[in-house]
């Protein structure tokens, strides 16, 4: 009686475990899929966007209508003040985003300028040399808004010594107001490829492409596959050979 009281609950907790596993992998398919979905719309917005930069003031009103819309402003950089968006990953290689502070001249509004990608050096300590001189002129870029915040792990710049340029691990606009110690609009633009004191500028709508986050959900429903196999071979099949012997 006491083994098959043993067995029995053996039994059902391998279903309880086999069944959250299931649920774990296949939430995480759709999730993935969802993903994916949201970068496709992304990048056909991006797309369907004009060559034309459009003379615009700040500030921009009903903001998310301007995603990926190209737009020039005239005013002027503030190089002593700039953030480094660390973690950036580009053909393999870790570097940051640079995001640079501007006054819009006839607002007197700031908003940062993401003036594209750099390498990391050999050793972290060393962050790159990403001043330039300022002068008063024409900005043009694309709006970019993000979708959603992005994941965050710990504070924005925990660790990180208080000097210019700032090393960041993500953007918020709300805390980079306080660092910098002027409102930050809540937009970022990115510069045009053409326009000078940039980096590399190879924009997409997102990090990860959508063919990315379709490939990872075939992988986690594999994954889901796998375990119901398992699961009728180490669970299901014995029963059954059981009781048909």
């Amino acid at each position: 009686m006491f083994l098959t009281e043993k067995l029995t609950i053996k039994f059902w907790f391998v279903q309880l475990c086999t069944l959250l596993v299931l649920m774990v992998f296949t939430s995480l398919g759709y999730w993935q899929l969802e993903r994916g979905r949201i970068k496709s719309a992304m990048q056909a917005k991006q797309n369907q966007q004009g060559s034309v930069f459009e003379s615009v003031s700040l500030p921009l009103r009903g903001l998310e209508t301007w995603r990926y819309k190209k737009v020039s402003l005239f005013g002027e950089y503030l190089t002593g003040k700039q953030f480094l968006l660390d973690n950036q990953v580009r053909d393999g290689v870790a570097g940051y985003n640079i995001f640079t502070p501007f006054q819009d001249k006839k607002s007197q509004l700031w908003f940062l300028v993401d003036r594209g990608w750099l390498p990391q050096a050999q050793y972290r300590e060393v962050l790159p040399d990403i001043d330039f001189v300022s002068r008063p002129g024409q900005v043009a870029g694309t709006v970019y808004i993000p979708y959603s915040e992005a994941y965050r792990l710990g504070g924005i710049d925990d660790g990180e010594k208080q000097a210019w340029p700032r090393r960041v691990q993500y953007i918020d606009y709300e805390q980079l107001s306080l660092k910098l110690g002027k409102a930050l609009q809540k937009f970022t633009l990115r510069l045009d490829t053409n326009q000078a004191n940039g980096y590399r500028r190879d924009w997409s709508a997102a990090a990860l492409p959508a063919r990315k986050h379709y490939g990872y959900a075939v992988q986690w429903f594999a994954m889901a596959l796998a375990v119901i196999i398992l699961w009728w071979l180490y669970s299901v099949k014995p029963l059954l050979n059981k009781n048909a012997g």
